[in-house]
Order: C-alpha cells, then structure tokens, then sequence
C-alpha cells in the first residue's frame, strides 16, 4: 500500500457525511505520512517501558548547538536545522549538513522535559505526565476503602 493510496483514503473519511469533528486529526496524520518517507537526519525513538518516557535521538554531526531549534506547537515536537552556506571546497562531501524540519505527533499526555546536544547526538526527553484528575483512584463505600481502583470521578 503506497502513501498516495492512504491519502486517498483519508480523503473518502474526510467527505463521509456519517463522520464529523475529525478533520484535524486526518489533517495530522496526512502531514505524517507525508513526512514518513523522510530519512534526514537519521533518528531513534527510544522507549523506556518502566517509566513510560521516551527519548528521541538526532544524528547532527557537523551542527552546532545554535544550530537548532526545538519547538513543541499543539500536539507536535519539532526540530530544526540549519547549518548555513558553507564556504569551504569540498574534494569529497560525505557528511550531510542541509537544513531540515522533522516533525513528531505527541501522544496524549507526553510533555517534551529536556533536550541536550552532545558529541553531534541531539537526545530530546519525553515525559508522560498523567494530570491527577485523570488517574485511577480508590473510591471509599461507607467510609470503607474497597482496595480495587475504580474509574468513577466524583
């Protein structure tokens, strides 16, 4: 399945009479899947399941600090850069230093921490920071702690 052909199912969602509100969520996953297929700068998204955190690491050999921005906009994290002209003649150029923008969409609850740049390796901090209002808690029956976790708020 190529990405024109998901896009083009994207669009059949988006007139369905039947479905309503969604639009900036197939707006989101469109820009994803046209960005999928970028592989500059080469990246990993790391998963720590015991603290369900997640670092995402940037190849940026040849960048400097000042070189790049973060930004996290609604629910996406981006990153720039953007080395400049480089005046320097090249008998053989095997280090890629153009500009780029890559984008990811944060899932529910994640907030960006920290970042730190070191020896050309970005590593960006990704929280889930769960609101207390949204966390499971013990609701008392008569004054009496049942010991389950309930779901209901009140």
């Amino acid at each position: 399945m190529t990405i024109a052909h998901i896009l083009a199912q994207f669009d059949a969602l988006t007139s369905d009479p039947r479905i309503v509100g969604f639009e900036p969520l197939f707006d989101r996953f469109e820009r994803q899947l046209q960005h999928s297929q970028d592989s500059y700068p080469p990246h990993n998204v790391v998963y720590d399941k015991e603290s369900e955190s997640y670092t995402i690491e940037l190849a940026l050999a040849g960048f400097k600090e000042d070189q790049i921005e973060i930004k996290v906009q609604d629910d996406q994290l981006i990153i720039e850069g953007n080395v400049g002209e480089d005046e320097r003649q090249y008998h053989q150029k095997g280090i890629a230093t153009r500009k780029f923008k890559k984008s990811f969409t944060l899932g529910e609850y994640l907030v960006v921490q920290d970042a730190k740049f070191e020896d050309g390796l970005l590593s960006v901090f990704i929280d889930k920071v769960i609101p207390e209002d949204k966390k499971p808690r013990t609701i008392e029956i008569n004054g009496k702690k049942t010991g389950k976790k309930s779901l209901l708020k009140g």
